[in-house]
């Protein structure tokens, strides 16, 4: 199982370093529009839900991870926004909670959805 699941580990762990980082180290000043964090967001919850949808889809050993993969990954996804977001607001000194950052994550989980399904559509039903 753990070989399938590897890659969403990974995942998350890059997620939760980079969202809970002081924000002095982690700059995207360089960009030229405004909300390219928010974009940044739905781009790592759009990923977290799909690696998390296809590692729970490919395991054999737990037959109701499997069925519900996709239910796991967008609540996980979404539940681990909010805990992060709260973090940010009560323990990283650097960050704060931001309502927009959690409706950016919550879109994302609902797109990596989608693209799995779309990626594959005949292969996990």
């Amino acid at each position: 199982m753990l070989r399938f699941i590897f890659p969403s580990l990974v995942w998350t762990a890059l997620v939760i370093i980079l969202s809970l980082v002081p924000s002095s180290n982690v700059s995207l000043d360089n960009f030229q529009f405004k909300g390219v964090d928010k974009v940044a967001h739905f781009i790592m919850y759009t990923l977290f839900a799909l690696f998390w949808s296809i590692g729970l889809k490919r395991q054999n050993v737990y037959v109701w991870l499997r069925r519900y993969a996709l239910q796991i990954s967008i609540l996980g996804g979404f539940l681990m926004s909010v805990i992060i977001e709260f973090l940010q607001e009560y323990a990283v000194v650097s960050r704060s909670f931001e309502f927009l950052d959690l409706i950016a994550n919550g879109i994302g989980c609902i797109f990596g959805i989608v693209l799995f399904k779309i990626i594959y559509k005949d292969s996990y039903k």
